[in-house]
This record gives structure tokens, C-alpha cells and sequence, in this order.
């Protein structure tokens, strides 16, 4: 998620990893800590870890050692992490039995998160849902403000709003966009409809029609609202459900054949229009249709 790039200089916002580092101690200061001695942070918003990443970043370990150690917190006889959950996974599924480590004194649970969350920004790792997630733990655990969160993470009041709005979203819906598969902008365009129902048709008319810009989509739910609130001729509602009709046959088509479906009422009939991207998707779809 590029907004990210747009930091204030909140609360730490500005500060990067290498720079928490470098406060809490010296490179001497660097131990080599048993990975099993280390336990998960347990306030990591980030949800969703890439395995391929994660078993690049196993061979750039294997081949040059961990160039960054991970930083933790003293837990009792073990250890919590506070930041480098990539390079502890890492470094566990490379099979060694120790990972260098700066230990700091973190006292508050809120600072956890609050570093977590930072790690997460600068990188742009996190997804809008799952940096959504983690703003509401601040507010839910610690009763914070949403201007004090953006003050906090240098952003504007009004994105962290829109983020927070995000969960709004149906669970079908937020799952796209922690796959990548939907942009903020798109999701913000499907909250300005209100229905659910109606909210999931248009995302998959974004999903099947492909790239549809945000503008389009914006375009697309200012006419689904306005058709709404318009009181609507018998004629003019008899084509609706024939038009949601045939949407849905389009969605069916769409989904079974898994190319773009386009039907064109002509008269009593009409075409369907199946796209196909290369000769062996065409060959594809004719495998399907001989079966």
C-alpha cells in the first residue's frame, strides 16, 4: 500500500529499524540468542508472511549470514521478539540453532505494538486491513484516539479513518485486499454503497472485468446509488432484473471457464462472448466445451 510513503513525523514515525537499533545499543552489543528461546511478538499485526520471501531471504542467510540482527525483549528465561519476525522465521527454516540479537528493555505493551506497527509502515508490508486491525487494538487495548494514532504514526486523521472503515467491508471483500487482489481505492468506493449485497456484486464486476480503474469504480457505485434512490418505471424495473440477471450468468460463466464472459441481448436472443488470452487458453476452453 503506497500511502505509507506520506509519514508525518508522529511519535517515532520517521524513525527507521536501523535507527531503533542503533538507540538501544552498540554493535558489540549484538548476542547470538537460541531461536527456541525466542517467542513470537505477540502484538505482530501483520497477518500474512510470504513463504517465498521468506525462503529467499533462508538462502541469503545460508550463503552471507544475517546481516541485521532481530531485536527482543527480555520475557522471564526466554525472550520476546520486538522486531525481525521474517529474519527469525528465516532463519529457523535454515535450520541454525542461534540468530544474532540486540536485547531491549521495552516496558509497555503499547510500545510493542507501536514498534510493530512502525517496522511494518516503513517497510510497506502491511496490508490496509491488516494496519485497520492494528489501529483498532490501539484504540480497543490502550483507549487511544484515532487523532492520537496519527499523530502517532504520522498519518492524517482522515486516513486512519478510512482505513478503520475498511473492516467494515464484507469478509469476501477484505480478503481481496489482503491478497492484493483490490486497492484502497477500490474498497473505498464500494463503501459508499451501503447494501452488502450490492457491495459484493460490484466487486466481482471489478474482479471479472479486470483492471477497472478507481475512477471507473467510483463512477460505477455513484450509478448503482443513484439508480437506487431514482424511482424506477415497471419497464425500467423489469430491465434491472433482467440486466442483474444476466450479471449473474456472466459471474457463473466467468468463474467455470476462469476468463472474462460478456453477454449481448439482441432481440429474443443474443451473443456471448467468451476472451481468451493465448492459443493454449483457447485450447483450454475448447477442452472444456468437448467434455
Amino acid at each position: 500500500m503506497k500511502s505509507h510513503k506520506a509519514l508525518g513525523k508522529g511519535l517515532r514515525a520517521l524513525i527507521t529499524e536501523e535507527e531503533v537499533v542503533a538507540s538501544t545499543s552498540s554493535a558489540s552489543d549484538v548476542s547470538h540468542i537460541s531461536v527456541e528461546l525466542i517467542d513470537p511478538n505477540p502484538f505482530q499485526p501483520r497477518r500474512i508472511f510470504n513463504d517465498e520471501a521468506i525462503a529467499e531471504l533462508r538462502d541469503s542467510i545460508l550463503k552471507q549470514g544475517l546481516l541485521q540482527p532481530v531485536v527482543v525483549r527480555p520475557a522471564g528465561s526466554r525472550y520476546e521478539l520486538i522486531l525481525g519476525e521474517r529474519r527469525l522465521r528465516a532463519t529457523k527454516a535454515a535450520g541454525l540453532p542461534s540468530i544474532p540479537a540486540q536485547i531491549r528493555l521495552v516496558q509497555s505493551s503499547e510500545e510493542m505494538l507501536e514498534l510493530a506497527i512502525l517496522e511494518n509502515v516503513h517497510r510497506e508490508d502491511l496490508t490496509p486491513i491488516e494496519l485497520a486491525q492494528a489501529i483498532v487494538s490501539l484504540q480497543q487495548q490502550y483507549s487511544l484516539t484515532q487523532e492520537l494514532i496519527a499523530e502517532k504514526m504520522g498519518m492524517s486523521r482522515a486516513h486512519i479513518a478510512n482505513l478503520v472503515r475498511l473492516l467494515k467491508l464484507p469478509s469476501k471483500i477484505q480478503q481481496a485486499l489482503n491478497e492484493g487482489k483490490l486497492t484502497m481505492g477500490h474498497a473505498r468506493a464500494l463503501l459508499s454503497v451501503v447494501d452488502e449485497g450490492e457491495q459484493l456484486d460490484l466487486f466481482e464486476r471489478f474482479l471479472v472485468d479486470g483492471k477497472v480503474t478507481v475512477r471507473t469504480a467510483e463512477a460505477l457505485t455513484r450509478r448503482k446509488k443513484a439508480a437506487k434512490s431514482k424511482p424506477q418505471s415497471p419497464q425500467a424495473i423489469a430491465d434491472s432484473r433482467e440486466a442483474k440477471a444476466i450479471a449473474h450468468v456472466e459471474n457463473v460463466l466467468s468463474r467455470q471457464l476462469a476468463t472474462r464472459v460478456k453477454i449481448k441481448p439482441k432481440g429474443r436472443g443474443g451473443t456471448i462472448e467468451i476472451t481468451y488470452y493465448t492459443v493454449d487458453d483457447l485450447n483450454r476452453l475448447l477442452e472444456i466445451v468437448d467434455r
